[in-house]
């Protein structure tokens, strides 16, 4: 077991650059040989989740040499149909593990222990805790390839570097050697938010975008006249950074805010907590996301805001504009090589005549405690926690077309985010006893698109755990998973000597589980989420060739609906 710690504290006075001292940068290697770019950087925004590491590009191709970038010992050996896919976690003696995700394929070794290991299993998907020092490996040496499995949006490969005993991600920037960045991030546009009920940005009590223009290292108001507002105000911003001017947008590392010249708002992605990654959700303007795609920073916090990257703040970043006079507001945001953008404008507190507007709501909702809204048709419980601010919840019914088992259930509207799952009961209409077990909720998108989240029925209730506001119902799911054979016909020999190939996929609840065998033994068929293919390749030390073979497939929705597949083949 390594026992040399270097403590974080004592790192990053030596290699964080923002730090204001010398730069010394760690041994680390790039996992990738040079040249390359990044299509991600580590504290990106993403929907529930911020990036927790940096991606490196592969030029669109799979099957580039990862390299371990420090000496060190794989600690875990991971196979997901989804997420990071093939992964592997390299334990150094510095204290810091490092990620390799998206992986084709692993080390020739490696390899041989892992389908060892899910024959053993008799599954596909594992997580494996690799006894301490099975396979070491020195810096530099190759540890896998890079590819596209898991949740990988394209070729590329995904690396994190996190410590050891807390798994903590950090900021990879920090620790890799051979990376340059001499472009400043840019400002796109600036947000204002009305915080309170006689609130008001440039007359109206709702909030505002305001176009800017950013060129190298400062940006303006398109109109540089001053922004009216008036009450407690919160601002945004929409900003990211060109990593080195190759064309593709990464997160800023940093931002800070100062009102006439003091530091009210300040935030810094010098590491992440995978515990806290869904409060993204409230460090965002979640509501622009869902209607424009637009990822906005923004500058305040909301109370149930527990993110740890926050430094400076006063009055939880919120302007208090009641005074009558103009103040100067500056905001600066950074990447990891101290390039900066400046940002100044000016706010005049000035309130104005606008028409009062009368919200009608069910109930109002709090942050930091239970809140419970049920009738005759629905129950609905939200624990503490749930929620990032004081909530006016709506909720009312109706009936749709295709849904005949319950009515459609407007719970709220899926602009504001939910930290926490929450409890939905809904209450069936005459569901035959038959198909009560095939009863799951769904949430009914705005062109009615149908998304399961589940369920379970009981006492002609259904009930939920969703993660999102919105409209939802119950139906049925009676439909087994398709599957679609792409190389093998009964009693024909294969059209691809080297693999057996399926297109599986299932039409609401979704595939549970899959599971193959060839004359009666379990085979392992590998499984791509995204895609939906499911292949088994010939493996020739556990298959006899040069006879007829019988396949059998059994494919399982959430819902116990099977699909079977047989076929004798020759090989």
């Amino acid at each position: 077991m390594y026992i040399k710690i270097i403590t974080l504290s004592l790192l990053f006075s030596l290699i964080n650059p923002l730090w204001g001292q010398s730069v010394s940068k760690s041994a680390y290697i790039s996992p990738i040989k040079p040249p390359f770019s990044f299509s991600g950087g580590f504290g990106e925004l993403r929907r529930n989740h911020f990036h927790t590491g940096l991606d490196f590009r592969t030029a669109g191709q799979i099957g580039f040499p990862v390299y371990a970038v420090e000496e060190g010992y794989i600690a875990r050996v991971s196979v997901s149909p989804a997420g990071y896919g093939h992964a592997l976690y390299l334990l150094h003696p510095d204290g810091h593990t490092t990620v390799y995700g998206h992986l084709s394929r692993f080390h020739p070794k490696i390899e041989n222990y892992l389908t060892s290991q899910q024959y053993l299993l008799k599954q596909f998907a594992v997580d494996l805790t690799v006894p301490e020092g099975l396979f070491s490996f020195k810096k530099g040496e190759i540890i896998a390839w890079s590819g596209n499995t898991g949740s990988s949006g394209g070729p590329h490969l995904h690396f994190e570097i996190r410590d050891t005993r807390s798994e903590k991600p950090q900021n990879p920037l920090f620790f890799l050697s051979g990376i340059h960045d001499n472009s400043a991030p840019r400002i796109t546009s600036l947000y204002l938010y009305p915080l309170s009920e006689n609130s008001q940005v440039n007359r109206s009590a709702n909030k505002q975008r305001v176009e800017t223009i950013s060129s190298g290292k400062n940006t303006r108001l398109k109109n540089l006249h001053a922004i009216e507002v008036f009450g407690e105000i919160g601002l945004g911003i929409q900003s990211d950074d060109d990593f080195n001017g190759v064309g593709f947008k990464c997160g800023i590392y940093s931002a800070e805010m100062y009102l006439d010249g003091k530091p009210v708002f300040s935030f810094k992605m010098d590491h992440l907590a995978f515990d806290q990654g869904r409060f993204v959700n409230s460090h965002i303007d979640y509501e622009e996301l869902i209607k424009n795609r637009r990822w906005v920073h923004k500058l305040y916090l909301q109370p149930g805001n527990k993110l740890d990257i926050y430094h400076t703040i006063a009055n939880r970043g919120i302007l208090k504009m009641t005074d009558g006079q103009t103040h100067t507001v500056k905001v600066i945001v950074a990447d990891a090589y101290q390039n900066t953008n400046e940002f100044k404008f000016k706010l005049i507190s000035k309130k104005s005549a606008v028409p009062v507007q009368k919200e009608n709501f069910t109930r109002l909702f709090y942050f930091d405690r239970p809140n419970n809204f049920e009738n005759k048709e629905v129950k609905i419980q939200i624990p503490e926690g749930a929620l990032y601010d004081q909530l006016k919840f709506n909720y009312h019914s109706s009936t749709k077309t295709g849904f005949i088992y319950s009515k459609i259930h407007h719970v709220h509207n899926p602009y504001v985010p939910v930290h926490k799952s929450y409890n939905l009961s809904i209450k069936t209409l005459a569901i035959p006893p038959k198909y009560q077990g095939k009863a799951l909720i769904v949430l009914v998108g705005p062109t009615g698109r149908r998304t399961s989240i589940g369920g379970e029925y009981a006492d002609s209730w259904v009930t939920a755990h969703p993660l999102v506001f919105g409209d939802f119902g119950v139906v049925l799911d009676t439909i087994p998973p398709r599957t679609q054979s792409l190389s093998i016909k009964d009693n024909k020999t294969l059209t691809n000597p080297s693999k057996i190939e399926f297109k599986i996929s299932d039409n609401l609840s979704g595939i549970k589980s899959y599971e193959g065998e060839i004359d009666g033994n379990w085979v392992l068929f590998e499984y791509d989420a995204k895609t939906g293919m499911l292949v088994y390749t010939i493996d020739k030390n556990r298959l006899v060739l040069g006879k007829k073979h019988r396949l059998n497939l059994k494919v399982v929705d959430e819902r116990k609906n099977a699909t079977e597949y047989k076929a004798n083949f020759y090989l």
